[in-house]
């Protein structure tokens, strides 16, 4: 499996080039990984921030702190980090947020992670992860369609009730779990293919081929008003620091 690092050394230019091109084609996902930021929440880390897009969403008074795990993406001015090392003091953060990163690292480097998220928490903080589902329909998408046809591959590292396991074991309590499921948003179709076709890295398929995959596996289909949506979901998990 490629990890984190060598995925978005890649791809970066890619995914930047997909969330810029349709800038609020995710905005149920961020909106969804944030209804459990708790209101007190102050000081903010995302990692991997994966280009901090996440910032659009958050307002003052917050402050918002962003690290990642690729050079990829830390080519834009935020610091460089690693699952075993985040580049912070103890007790500095009241939350820490993570959006789809975490499959691409290995189960030995989520653990880690989590021990580190735990340390730079401040008591009773908060640390809110929004991951894919192990054996959902978007399980099925990214390790069996964009695998085939993206020259990287896609092996992720998918999240069930076990990640409930691990964060007791990284010292974590009230740990709750919960799916929700939203669409993504396009203004067309040829939208939709150029977003998924960049941020996936899908080099091995055609327009065509794409279309039909996302059908197949994800059923998208375009509203009255010409919108054409693309059912997505996730599995949030919220856990507090004693």
């Amino acid at each position: 499996m490629h990890d984190y690092n060598e995925i978005f050394s890649a791809r970066a230019k890619q995914y930047h080039l997909a969330m810029q091109t349709c800038p609020k084609a995710r905005d149920a996902e961020f909106l969804a990984l944030l209804q459990d930021l708790p209101a007190t929440a102050i000081d903010v880390l995302d990692v991997p921030a994966g280009g901090g897009y996440l910032a659009r969403y958050l307002h003052s008074p917050l402050h918002l702190t962003s690290c990642d795990f690729s050079q990829g993406f830390v080519e834009t001015g935020m610091p460089l980090a690693n699952p075993q090392t985040l580049p912070y003091a103890a007790d500095t953060f009241d939350a820490v947020l993570s959006l789809t990163g975490l499959h691409h690292i290995s189960f030995e480097d989520q653990n880690a992670f989590l021990l580190e998220s735990h340390r730079v928490l401040r008591s009773k903080g908060s640390f809110l992860v929004g991951e894919v589902l192990r054996g959902s329909p978007v399980d099925a998408f990214l390790n069996d369609f964009v695998h085939q046809n993206n020259s990287q591959g896609h092996s992720g590292v998918f999240f069930d009730e076990g990640f409930k396991v691990q964060l007791a074991d990284a010292g974590f309590e009230q740990i709750s779990m919960c799916v929700r499921s939203y669409m993504w948003q396009f203004a067309n179709v040829a939208n939709m293919l150029f977003y998924c076709k960049n941020m996936f890295g899908i080099d091995k398929a055609s327009n065509s081929e794409l279309d039909s995959g996302l059908r197949e596996y994800l059923n998208y289909h375009q509203a009255p008003n010409g919108m054409v949506q693309l059912p997505w979901q996730l599995v949030l998990y919220h856990a507090q620091k004693g």
